[in-house]
């Protein structure tokens, strides 16, 4: 693969929405953790571990950008993009068995107000990063996915919100929560495998380049 592919130019804030999207994910991928851990609530520690497996992503899209997003990098990215993949997949097959688990068990996590406020917070700050990153979507391909995969992320915020809300009236409501994230998870995973797989085609240009 040629290294010295022209660059493109970027949007100025394509680089700190990026940094920012990986500051995000180690944040309320640990904050999550940790909390579900504490709670005993797998929805939380499920969103929590598909946070943080945005950071390699993250921090990867935010080299390139500085490398002028030619395809200097691209191999570690298509690299880091499969293993997101793959590793999507996994915790949602994980997500679904410990979810069906809760559901048979009845088990129910410990009721608070810090998963709410937790789940409020990441779904409002995460739809605050998708809409600053929907404008640089025509830049370039490579922008247009990390716009998608923040929407992935916003959809998944807002189903926790929904399922910590409905725990406090519906004891088993972490179970469901966990089985509708391995269902929005299992399909993330499943798209990335396509569209990595379109993106190596391609050289990088992703699925926009016409070739």
């Amino acid at each position: 693969m040629n290294d010295l592919a022209p660059s493109v130019p970027c949007p100025a804030q394509a680089a700190p929405l990026s940094l920012l999207s990986a500051l995000s994910g180690a944040f309320f991928g640990l904050g999550a953790i940790a909390l579900g851990a504490a709670q005993s609530s797998s929805a939380l520690v499920g969103f929590g571990v598909a946070s943080l497996l945005q950071l390699p992503l993250s921090l990867s899209l935010w080299a390139r950008i500085r490398a002028g997003l030619g395809n200097r990098g691209l191999e570690r990215e298509l690299r880091i993009f499969r293993f997101v993949s793959v590793a999507l997949r996994l915790l949602a097959l994980c997500l679904a068995v410990v979810g069906i688990g809760q559901l048979l068990d009845r088990q129910a996590p410990e009721p608070g107000l810090a998963a709410p406020g937790l789940a409020l917070l990441a779904l409002s700050l995460l739809a605050l990063l998708w809409r600053a990153k929907l404008p640089l979507a025509e830049a370039h391909p490579s922008l247009a996915l990390d716009g998608a995969r923040a929407r992935v992320q916003v959809e998944l915020a807002a189903i926790l919100l929904a399922g910590v809300l409905a725990g406090r009236w519906f004891p088993l409501a972490d179970g469901a929560t966990a089985l509708a994230l391995a269902l929005r998870l299992y399909l993330a995973g499943r798209s990335m495998a396509l569209l990595g797989a379109v993106k190596a085609a391609c050289g990088g240009c992703g699925s926009g380049c016409g070739c």
